[in-house]
């Protein structure tokens, strides 16, 4: 038997193509080679669930890398490489490279290829088309290609960015590739049926040399995997599975026939989990409205968004969004959608009456309640901008080389934190900054660099967490990450024992340890620092009253990192600059896929079948039941439901010795199941765990359920998440698992915790609760309202919103559905509009629309020509504008308004008046005034 490291040391001609028992070692040794891996699906046949766009992109990359001959050396497991796939002449003939000038193809054949249609192409395998403009995302690519046709040829080739939808740069040509392995012309199951049963397989694209590891093993994983699949089909479903999904035992041994065996130890290799770019999130528009949402217009109050509806008249056609109150319904012009946000807070909240007052009222008294919580916030940061800080500076090439051992790919957001937080330490202040971030969004890191920027500094670090379970997740990660530079790093929790407490309080008052996690305990007044130089806090608002108010002490006299999972709207983030110091990650960790998510009836076949899959893929499932009373009965039943799986338990009122036990085993993969209660739900980070089953889901809240699926999907494996219950639901307990089954891509947080978690997240950061104001004006209204109170306490002056109204002038101000052909695009980009708050931003939001949808028509070049005039009208302090008949009306204060020839000035109005006006010249007019046109 060939030793695999002396094989690969020799030059060869053929490319190899190694085999493995699992797709867990495949993607570990295709990482220690930096080879390409071929790999297997990762779903069941029959599932409803597609196979993941990551697995087909490697697998079609792959292919074409074979193709072309710029492959030497694949990864696979046996069970990938049996599975059929297109055969080669099939992947030469439907691969077609473009060139601007050549004829494009239509989005039939775009189907026929694989590809899903979608408004906007969000992540590979999608395909648009706005009138000209023809976005696609084909597997081979990082960035989806934007074709720009004039008629129907190529005029142009981008590429685009994913969020901003934008283009980065323009190409030459590209290929259209495959986006599924399985094509056909029709979409029925017949025909691809049919189809694969012609298909070919890896074998056909190379002249391999075919190495084995472990022979004996891949035969028997591959025909384990085999019987479970044969458990869960039906005998009809398992016949089509046999005959058209991949090559038989049979067929697999002849394929292998030349096969060589070789020795491979795992542990000899290094393989690095350093992770590429794959999926990025959107930015989530958090005024996102539909038909039938509660909205929330500034002057009338809360009512029911019903249309948006065009009106043409004698001035011309514009479009008005339909708000129905109790006693009225309005017609709101949709330039001033800046006026109208969306509801968010009490569900069940009455709409207003447009006549009587009581809104106005309501607004007034919640503008009371915040000038006077607002003031107290500014009183305590001010206090402490009088405070000396300690200049932490560091070591630089200590930190450097600290940094290169985080074993990831900084996101973009990370790395601004990171050099935030760097900063505020080294400064002349101390440091008191919020760290806000989705579930596995890089938190941690942050927090090690800036305990390693004071230990190096010759400062102690006190990280406090809510729960001992977190607290020893924390401390196994930053042992692991500091011991090797000589930090010592201590636990203080109630697993600790009496001596073993007295050693580290004796310890830390010495200054031999530089590093202290745990709960509450650490602010026990028997526990002196020598030098503390920074109070990490995790998840503050899960702490006790008592404990809040020691933090408060702890604020005045040093550095504080305060961390929470609470997504922050970003208006709020906005606003706190300059009072409370915060860094918010919205970017999730590059190769995130967004968790499959499953809402069900209990059933035990199911059950079975979920933990069996992950089992299969060398992960871990965590299962939740949330019932201490009966949680050992549900231990046993998965125990007989999967005896193939290694399964522990663990609820917080077990044993302290037991339960820690118990999740250092699920930590260190000695089981493959842990049945739990929510316990898990805080701060675990296990990245091979990647299936979450949470029973009795109709008793949580959207919040928990959010939270418990955010310990899943934490690396870039496709991740599982299942809701189930066993009685009827209630309409509420309905809502609520369709929400979280609809949202589950990256940046779906902030949508499923809009209220449940923001209205707590402001708690998080000002330190006092406001459900009852924000419930009363709606969450956004709440939010500008604190813009505005902010601004005012900060400029210590008055805070006025500017505004100018137009009236009656002609024209056609709209987006025409045939530019914009999806309703709620169109109302993001009139919110857009009237959101700009200067002419460059009004350009390139111009440029953008040019860039999406194609050129811009006459309504839209003219809509923007509004938006700027009243921008330009506001900065020389001109209150209205109209239209009347055949009379221009400007409304101007303060004299900044200076207009000749044959204006007349009316004093006593403050009004510069121009009769005998045509209609159709009002339009220019006012550019010629305003924007010197």
């Amino acid at each position: 038997m060939s030793n695999l490291k002396d094989l690969l040391s020799r030059s060869r001609e053929r490319p190899i193509l190694l085999i493995v028992p699992t797709e867990k070692e495949a993607s570990q040794i295709a990482s220690a080679l930096n080879a390409r891996q071929f790999p297997g699906p990762d779903v069941f046949p029959f599932e409803e669930v597609p196979v993941s766009f990551f697995v087909r992109k490697r697998r079609i990359e792959t292919l074409w890398s074979l193709l072309n001959e710029d492959q030497k050396l694949v990864v696979a497991s046996l069970y990938s490489v049996s599975r059929f796939t297109l055969p080669v002449e099939s992947l030469k003939s439907l691969s077609k490279r473009f060139r601007r000038g050549e004829r494009f193809v239509d989005a039939f054949y775009l189907q026929n290829l694989g590809y899903e249609r979608s408004y906007l192409v969000r992540s590979g395998g999608e395909f648009s088309i706005r009138g000209d403009i023809i976005d696609v995302f084909p597997p081979i690519y990082e960035r989806p290609i934007r074709i720009e046709l004039f008629g129907n040829s190529i005029e142009d080739i981008r590429s685009f960015d994913v969020i901003s939808q934008t283009s980065t740069g323009k190409l030459e040509e590209f290929t259209l590739l495959p986006a599924r392995e399985y094509v056909c012309e029709n979409h029925d199951y017949d025909t691809i049926v049919g189809k694969v049963g012609s298909n070919g397989t890896i074998f056909d694209y190379a002249d391999f040399e075919i190495l084995l590891v472990d022979a004996d093993r891949c035969f028997e994983e591959f025909a384990k995997l085999e019987r479970q699949i044969r458990e869960f089909l039906s005998d009809e479903q398992y016949e089509e599975y046999r005959k058209y999904s991949g090559l038989s035992l049979v067929e697999l041994q002849r394929k292998l026939q030349s096969a060589r065996e070789v020795q491979l130890d795992l542990q000899e290799l290094e393989y690095s989990e350093k992770k590429g770019s794959l999926l990025q999130v959107p930015i989530v528009d958090e005024e996102e409205l539909n038909v039938g949402d509660l909205v929330v217009h500034e002057k009338y109050g809360i009512g029911i968004f019903e249309a948006v509806r065009p009106v043409t008249n004698a001035l011309g056609t514009k479009e008005y969004i339909v708000i129905r109150y109790e006693d009225a319904t309005i017609y709101v012009p949709v330039e001033r959608l800046d006026k109208i946000h969306k509801y968010i807070g009490d569900p069940d909240v009455k709409i207003d009456r447009v006549h009587g007052g009581t809104w106005k009222r309501r607004l007034d008294r919640v503008k009371e309640d915040l000038k006077r919580k607002i003031a107290e916030l500014v009183d305590i940061y001010m206090k402490r901008q009088e405070v000396k800080g300690l200049g932490l500076v560091g070591d630089f090439e200590m930190e450097r080389r600290f940094a290169e051992t985080f074993p990831y790919v900084e996101t973009h957001d990370q790395s601004i934190a990171i050099q935030e937080v760097l900063e505020d330490l080294a400064s002349d202040h101390p440091m008191d900054r919020l760290l806000c971030g989705d579930a596995g969004y890089g938190k941690t890191e942050v927090a090690l660099r800036a305990a390693f920027r004071c230990v190096v500094s010759g400062k102690q670090v006190a990280l406090l967490v809510p729960t001992t379970v977190l607290a020893r997740q924390h401390y196994k990660t930053f042992k692991q990450r500091m011991e090797p530079f000589g930090v010592s790093v201590a636990l203080l929790d109630r697993s600790v024992s009496k001596s073993e407490r007295n050693r580290i309080i004796e310890d830390l008052r010495a200054g031999k340890i530089d590093v202290v996690i745990g709960t509450s305990a650490l602010l026990s007044d028997s526990v002196k620092f020598s030098d503390l130089g920074l109070v990490i806090i995790d998840e503050e608002q899960n702490f006790g009253v008592e404990q809040k108010e020691a933090f408060k002490r702890i604020r005045l006299n040093v550095n504080v990192l305060s961390m929470s999972a609470t997504p922050i709207p970003r208006t709020l983030h906005m606003a706190m600059n300059g009072m409370r110091d915060m860094s918010v990650l919205t970017t999730p960790p590059l190769g995130r896929l967004p968790v499959v998510t499953y809402v069900a009836r209990y059933d035990d076949r199911l059950v079975r079948g979920a933990i069996l899959r992950e089992f299969n893929r060398g992960g871990q499932v965590i299962y939740v039941h949330n019932r201490i009373e009966d949680l050992r009965e549900v231990y046993e039943k998965i125990c007989r439901l999967v005896p193939e799986a290694r399964v522990v338990m663990a609820h917080g009122q077990m044993p302290m010795r037991k339960l820690t036990e118990a999740v250092r085993n699920f930590y260190e993969r000695k089981a493959d199941v842990i049945v739990c209660t929510s316990i898990m739900q805080n701060g675990i980070d296990v990245p091979s765990a990647n299936t979450i089953i949470v029973d009795d889901a109709h008793r949580y809240g959207l919040a928990q359920l959010y939270q418990l699926r955010g310990r899943v999907g934490r690396s870039d494996k496709r991740a599982f998440a299942y809701f189930l219950f066993d009685s009827e639901l209630s309409p509420s307990a309905s809502k609520r698992l369709q929400v979280i089954r609809e949202f589950s891509g990256p940046g779906s947080g902030l949508r499923i915790a809009l209220k449940d978690m923001e209205i707590r997240g402001i708690g998080t950061i000002f330190g006092f609760e406001q459900h009852g104001n924000v419930n009363a004006i709606g969450l956004n209204m709440y939010l500008q309202i604190l813009n505005e109170e902010l601004k005012h306490s900060l400029h210590a002056e008055p805070y006025e919103r500017v505004d100018v109204e137009i009236e009656g002038v002609p024209g056609t101000f709209y987006i025409p559905e045939d530019f914009i052909e999806n309703e709620m695009e169109r109302l993001r980009t009139y919110r857009r509009m009237a959101s700009c708050e200067n002419l460059k931003s009004l350009d390139e939001l111009r440029a953008e629309l040019r860039d999406r949808f194609g050129e811009l028509p006459e309504q839209v070049e003219q809509l923007i020509d509004l938006f700027k005039i009243r921008l330009m009208a506001i900065q020389r302090n001109v209150k209205k504008i109209i239209f009347d008949e055949t009379t221009l009306k400007i409304y101007a204060e303060n004299g900044s308004l200076k207009l000749r020839g044959k204006f007349v000035y009316n004093e006593k109005e403050k009004t510069y008046l121009l009769y005998n006006v045509s209609p159709e010249k009002c339009l220019s007019l006012l550019k010629k005034i305003f924007l010197k046109d």
